[in-house]
């Protein structure tokens, strides 16, 4: 993972799709056994969100190099 600041003073983390995946599951897990934790709902929520995105990125772009 690598952390990248920007102008406005925030950081974007960039990750590799396997670590997506593993944050993903952790955090299912954090979610699953601390129902109200509200930070770990909204996190799992956000980076579900993101996987979702980027896994219907790949399809599209399989799909277009298959065409």
């Amino acid at each position: 993972m690598q952390f990248i600041a920007t102008p406005g003073g925030d950081e974007i983390a960039i990750m590799k799709a396997s670590e997506v995946l593993v944050l993903e599951g952790a955090l299912m897990l954090y979610v699953a056994k601390n129902p109200d934790s509200n930070l770990a709902v909204r996190s799992l929520r956000e980076i579900s969100t993101a996987n979702e995105s980027r896994e219907a990125r790949m399809e599209a772009e399989a799909e277009r190099a298959c065409v």
